[in-house]
């Protein structure tokens, strides 16, 4: 059950507020958690608000102030107050086990979660649970036109998993320097002739893919962006290709995930998908992978999430 304690809706409300909202037994079968932006103006309205779920590993990294930042909520008060964008709710759900020694993505875990404090480990069915609850409990919008996905790092690929594998539920998605996977999980770049990705077959990764035994490499490429880019026809086609994707990388390969964007933006391509900075595919040659260009990433996109919200997908 959720703890309505903490979502509760008053019918006046001044200022926005980041609220922080307990799932006492979530469907990983442990306590959860996740925080909801919600705009100035919110429970004195009765109309509903477009929804961005904004992914990084641990659900408070994007609310923190790391490297100088002036903070998730700052942000959107800022760009909200100047009318750059609309009113909106932002959920920030989180993957990471308590000890956050593993990476935090929606993927459901085959290893020992419980050994680790996360339960089941069925962290994707987590996240369709916080969207239900949001949805239910929350004045927003339902409808892929309405919801967005955005990223930083292994927030990245979380938001683009999600948005190639349900583009029936997602109209944009957004990524800064996504962690993406190589195709098959073999990294082009190593000699002779590429081998093993190490960040995807690490030990923070492990319990997600391995068990006693061993490595599965089946899941693996089942939570891969790429092969889920491959299935797109009839339907499922139209709706990926419909889709605003704005995925960008950091400067360089020393300092972020360049090479990992390039290959996702090829699928992409490949697919028929539109992204919003093929032409330019990284923020700026001075972009590192820090909260200071993620940040100035989410400025730009929310305006491009905010036009789909407006304006609608195109066929």
């Amino acid at each position: 059950m959720l703890d309505r304690s903490r979502t509760s809706h008053p019918r006046k409300r001044s200022g926005s507020r980041l609220d922080w909202v307990r799932i006492p037994r979530s469907v990983l079968g442990v306590e959860r958690s996740f925080g909801v932006y919600l705009p100035d103006g919110y429970g004195r309205e009765t109309r509903g608000y477009p929804v961005l779920y904004l992914f990084r590993g641990h659900e408070e990294e994007w609310a923190g102030r790391q490297d100088g930042r002036p903070g998730l909520k700052s942000t959107l008060d800022r760009m909200i107050g100047a009318g750059t964008i609309q009113p909106l709710v932002v959920v920030l759900p989180g993957f990471m086990p308590p000890s956050r020694r593993h990476q935090g993505v929606p993927l459901d875990w085959c290893g020992d979660a419980a050994a680790e404090g996360a339960g089941n480990g069925r962290f994707e069915r987590h996240f369709f649970e916080v969207k239900s609850l949001v949805e239910e409990r929350f004045a927003v919008r339902v409808g892929r036109r309405h919801s967005a996905l955005d990223g930083f790092s292994m927030g990245g690929f979380s938001s683009v998993y999600l948005g190639v594998k349900y583009p029936h539920l997602f109209g944009s998605v957004g990524a800064y320097d996504g962690s993406f996977m190589w195709p098959r999980q073999i990294d082009p770049r190593r000699a002779p002739r590429g081998r093993a990705c190490r960040l995807w077959f690490g030990e923070s990764t492990a319990p997600i893919f391995r068990d006693g035994c061993g490595w599965h490499l089946e899941l693996m490429e089942r939570a891969n962006p790429m092969s889920w880019l491959k299935l797109r026809g009839g339907r499922r086609g139209r709706e990926l290709r419909s889709m605003r994707f704005h995925v960008r990388a950091a400067g360089t390969e020393a300092v972020g995930n360049l090479d990992r964007n390039l290959a996702l933006d090829e699928a992409l391509l490949a697919a028929g998908c539109f992204n919003s900075f093929r032409d330019d595919p990284v923020l700026s040659g001075e972009a590192r992978h820090d909260w200071k260009w993620a940040d100035r990433h989410l400025e730009g996109t929310l305006v491009l999430h905010d036009r789909v919200f407006r304006l609608g997908l195109s066929s």
